[in-house]
């Protein structure tokens, strides 16, 4: 049955690639692995049997999840990791597309202004730390970097103990925060490379996604974008046609501390608005900087501050100023990280002292979360008591820090333990602006603020999901699934915090609850835009393998 392994892969390989745009092209051109998987789902009840292939070893190989059937995400998942990567045709994955944008801006019309009536609507300053470790925050509990203004947000707001990023990896997970949606919907299931890479082939976020800054420019907000970007480089993707009116940063996934040497490509250099500049100052320092200014030239208004810093990601950089504070740190990277998280707990509290400044503290929603796990390659950052870091979907990957400071609406030294998402921050941002979002923008995210003032009882969220490449994950109740190709591992995360005890095994009828509920997710998802990076890398992880995309 070696032609309907072939077929299956090759089909699958081109629809994710592309092809010419005929009735049963998707809405981006590329032919529809839903049509080609009928080709071989016989029965079209959605799935491959067992029967349908004489080849048993290669019907394993893609029913990863051990079920008997292969269903169309398995056959594209298996079809995306099986063939070389970074090998794709050059052809553009999201070039501009002139009928996205007036689409979206008709969709973003019916919008109603919120600035201007009898009260005024809140400011909001979100705030997103890169790559943090988990406990290396005093109030997530690290004893050796004090962090006393980040510690305030949760002494003056609320603490959530169970939040959590749609991505193990930067930029995937930044595609979800900002669109509110699982970022697999548009396609944005990993990072988008380099930024060469990911500016000759045109990768981000899919200019018809509207975003978090869409709503809220719509709804009369001053919005601005501080920081590192990471959701496209070229002018499709910009920050200035994505609902800011504002940006200083750098486009791509990373940027060196200190100011470059030379001229840097477009795809890399620091830019206000679009035009290049060679930044003097520590970078860190310098996103602070930005965003105080930007708070003291609108506090007559409403707006919204998206801060994205790239602290602490590599490289692990820190100026005399800031290692200084740790004379005893020994080891001279630690020193530079610990220097480095400093750096950004300082920033921090010069964006709530401008607040303060201007008399904004009590409307002003402050929000604080990382983008993903801290990771484990540095081996610098603590996400204890969690399971691994960064690139991996076990806790250490996904959960993260997240405070939430309002005082208006929301009571203070607050620990609330529901679990929850940063796909959550659009629609609580839209109501605390007390913004309609039109229900033709679709959200998976959840407004917290019933939970957060005591309205409402309960989870935000039972089930959360997570995909990337043959790796998934699934959190349903206090159950976690983890799977990657044929491994898996089951948790009951009510008494197993650092995913110990594999239960998958032990406990069958849940590990096969878990499989069906994300099975059944990956169907509503699309195949992802583009590969994986090159160069993945298989861990042991307690005896099983887990392969890393990146």
């Amino acid at each position: 049955m070696r032609t309907f392994n072939l077929l299956i892969i090759v089909s699958l390989c081109s629809a994710v690639a592309t092809a010419q745009p005929s009735p049963t092209s998707n809405r981006r051109g590329g032919r529809s692995p839903q049509l080609l998987f009928q080709q071989f789902d016989k029965n079209a009840d959605g799935r491959v049997s067992r029967e349908e292939t004489d080849d048993a070893a290669f019907f394993d190989r893609v029913d990863t999840d051990a079920d008997g059937f292969i269903t169309r995400r398995e056959a594209t998942s298996f079809a995306q990791r099986d063939r070389p990567q970074e090998t794709q045709p050059s052809a553009p994955v999201f070039p501009a597309n002139t009928a996205d944008v007036a689409a979206k801006r008709s969709l973003l019309a019916q919008i109603d202004p919120v600035v201007g009536k009898q009260s005024r609507p809140p400011n909001v300053v979100l705030i997103l730390a890169d790559d943090l470790g988990y406990a290396d925050t005093a109030t997530y509990g690290s004893r050796s970097i004090p962090t006393p203004h980040i510690d305030r947000l949760a002494s003056a707001g609320a603490k959530l103990t169970d939040a959590y990023v749609t991505a193990a990896s930067c930029s995937p997970s930044r595609a979800g925060l900002i669109s509110g949606r699982y970022q697999q919907r548009f396609g944005f299931e990993f990072n988008t490379a380099g930024a060469a890479i990911t500016h000759r082939l045109h990768r981000g976020l899919d200019p018809a996604a509207v975003t978090l800054a869409d709503v809220m420019q719509s709804a009369g907000y001053r919005t601005a974008a501080i920081g590192k970007w990471h959701l496209g480089t070229r002018a499709q993707f910009h920050p200035l046609v994505r609902g800011f009116d504002e940006f200083y940063g750098f486009l791509g996934g990373a940027h060196s501390f200190f100011s470059a040497k030379s001229d840097e490509p477009i795809h890399s250099t620091l830019m206000r608005g679009g035009d290049p500049l060679i930044e003097p100052e520590y970078l860190t320092d310098a996103i602070a900087r930005e965003t105080v200014n930007f708070i003291e030239k609108h506090a007559d208004q409403p707006f919204f501050a998206y801060v994205p810093f790239n602290a602490v990601h590599t490289p692990i950089e820190a100026t005399k100023k800031y290692q200084d504070r740790f004379p005893d740190v020994t080891d001279p990277t630690r020193r530079d990280y610990y220097a480095m998280t400093s750096a950004l707990d300082d920033a921090v509290g010069n964006i709530i002292a401008a607040v303060a400044d201007h008399d904004l503290t009590d409307n002003t929603l402050v929000i604080f979360v990382n983008d993903n796990g801290g990771p484990t390659y540095t081996g610098v950052q603590s996400n204890e008591p969690l399971k691994l870091g960064k690139l991996f979907l076990f806790e250490g990957g996904v959960r993260v820090p997240m405070l939430i400071k309002w005082p208006n609406a929301i009571p203070a030294k607050q620990v609330f333990g529901g679990t929850t998402s940063t796909l959550d921050l659009f629609p609580t941002i839209a109501a605390a602006a007390g913004i309609d979002v039109p229900t033709a923008i679709p959200l998976d995210g959840v407004n917290l603020l019933p939970y957060l003032t005591g309205e409402r009882d309960g989870s935000p969220h039972e089930t959360l999901f997570w995909s990337n490449g043959p790796n998934t994950a699934v959190r349903h109740g206090d159950w976690k699934l983890v799977c990657s190709g044929d491994s898996k591992w089951l948790y009951d995360l009510s008494d197993d915090l650092g995913e110990t005890k594999n239960l998958a095994e032990s406990h069958a009828e849940k590990l096969q609850q878990l499989q069906t509920l994300l099975r059944d997710w990956q169907e509503e998802m699309l195949p992802p835009k583009w590969p994986s990076k090159a160069g993945r890398r298989v861990h042991d992880v307690d005896g099983q393998p887990y392969e890393q995309n990146i």
